[in-house]
């Protein structure tokens, strides 16, 4: 079987390699730690082929991205007239029905032209409805390719989505900086994206061919983000909410996740009972037991990490305690598909936490607190200055306690970021963790930005 695992991730890794050649900080690191290059391809790929060249550029219409995306396009037939196309990194859902295709999902930028290349293969139908069933930059923007190519597919959405695409002008940098893209490759104006012609709320059923086409808004990984059941076929198109591990519902890198919404999502499609889930990462499932359990397991998952928050938040545990006190049961932590490789079971606590609580931690100095680098530089100054702070930091890794040491090389380096005895502390503790089997993905790549924003800075001084 593929092995599915975190999109930020992959794009992340491309970004390594790519610096590589460009000889930046980050290749200094991957030339004097080699070590990193087999953690930081640990778990890689994402169910599908995977492209450097479209992973920085989602939002792209790079000639090479576009190019390599349509080389490793295929297309997977999966049930009589129903197919699923893998794109790099993420798939689409195309259904043929007598009064033309269904597409559930137009994948990224680069992806179009590969996209209508896949479908063309299998059908000379006419496009006649493209859903979205999120926002996401992998999921809503291949479709440019197809209005090109002369398609006037119906676009139906979630009315939620059109937030979604406003929130990615109102918050360009940033999603760009939190999702490892380029800054000029992002929606800059409103014509950057192709918009839905119709959208919904709550649910909406499309008939189509004479076949039933039910869309169910949901939120998950969005708070814009729909399934698609089609009960003719027994099909759902299951979006990003089964992923076939523990997955994207705690990224500290991103908006708040409904994890309580999500759980009865999953409960909601193992009732239709389905025979065939085609998720938008990874594979197709067949089992309609298999199906059942896998949807139920995670709504399982998910509810236990919400029953046991908001039981130690209620009991009066300091927030910071709870998460490290949440543990999914045996039968479910033992379970592949819910391994945890993304971000953890505590991460989805601190999830729970954000949705039910305010920002404050319960650590009262953290109400109104004072300017990090303050703070900073006044515990190097009780500790007798960064090299004693770096020879205790370095004893907590070589004891195994790289949590720790990591917030003694953070404050040396917030102290004072140009000094190089912090520089290297900072060096040396990050990529300890990067290549630490404990780190998960998501985490992994943020210890490696740092060590490079150190080592670049060493650089500079040397």
């Amino acid at each position: 079987m593929i092995r599915i695992v975190s999109l930020s991730f992959a794009m992340c890794f491309a970004s390594v390699l790519a610096a590589t050649a460009q000889q930046d900080p980050r290749a200094l690191l991957m030339r004097e730690h080699p070590e990193l290059a087999a953690a930081l391809q640990r778990d890689a790929g994402f169910g599908g082929a995977s492209s450097a060249l479209v992973a920085n550029r989602m939002h792209s219409r790079d000639a090479a991205a576009i190019a390599d995306s349509r080389a490793k396009t295929s297309v997977e037939e999966v049930a009589p007239r129903t197919w699923l196309i893998r794109m790099p990194f993420v798939n689409a859902v195309l259904f043929e029905t007598s009064d033309g295709l269904v597409l559930v999902d137009a994948g990224h930028s680069p992806g179009g032209p590969g996209l209508l290349d896949a479908i063309r293969s299998v059908s000379k139908q006419r496009i006649h409805t493209v859903i979205y069933t999120h926002s996401h930059a992998d999921h809503a923007f291949g479709t440019w390719a197809l209005l090109e190519a002369g398609e006037k597919p119906e676009i139906v959405a979630a009315e939620e989505l059109l937030g979604g695409f406003e929130l990615l002008l109102k918050l360009r940098g940033s999603i760009a900086k939190y999702n490892n893209q380029r800054f000029e490759d992002g929606p800059a104006t409103r014509d950057d994206f192709v918009w839905p012609t119709r959208t919904f709320r709550g649910s909406l059923t499309l008939k189509i061919g004479g076949e039933d086409f039910v869309l169910t808004h949901c939120k998950g990984e969005t708070d814009d983000q729909l399934w698609v059941w089609v009960p003719s076929r027994r099909a759902l198109a299951s979006a990003d909410y089964y992923q076939g591990f523990f997955p994207n519902a705690g990224n500290p890198k991103r908006m708040l996740r409904d994890i309580d919404a999500w759980a009865q999502g999953l409960r909601d499609m193992a009732a239709r009972e389905p025979a065939l889930l085609l998720p938008a990462h990874g594979e197709a499932l067949r089992d309609p037991q298999q199906i059942r359990g896998e949807l139920l397991a995670l709504a399982e998952a998910f509810q236990s990490v919400i029953d046991q928050t908001l039981a130690h938040l209620n009991a009066g545990l300091r927030k910071d305690e709870i998460p490290l006190r949440v543990a999914l049961p045996p039968h479910l932590a033992s379970r592949p598909t819910l391994r945890v490789n993304y971000t953890s079971v505590a991460d989805v606590s601190r999830m729970v936490l954000k949705k039910y609580t305010g920002w404050w931690d319960d650590v009262l100095s953290h109400w109104s607190p004072a300017p990090l680098a303050e703070e900073a530089r006044t515990l190097v100054e009780l500790a007798g200055g960064s090299a004693r702070v770096a020879e205790k930091a370095r004893a907590l890794v070589a004891e195994g306690n790289l949590a720790l040491a990591s917030h003694l090389a953070d404050w040396a380096w917030h102290a004072d970021p140009n000094d190089p005895v912090a520089q290297q502390l900072v060096v040396d503790v990050y990529v300890a963790r990067a290549i630490d089997p404990r780190s998960l993905l998501q985490e992994r790549m943020e210890y490696l930005a740092r060590a490079a924003e150190a080592r670049g800075r060493l650089a500079l001084g040397q």
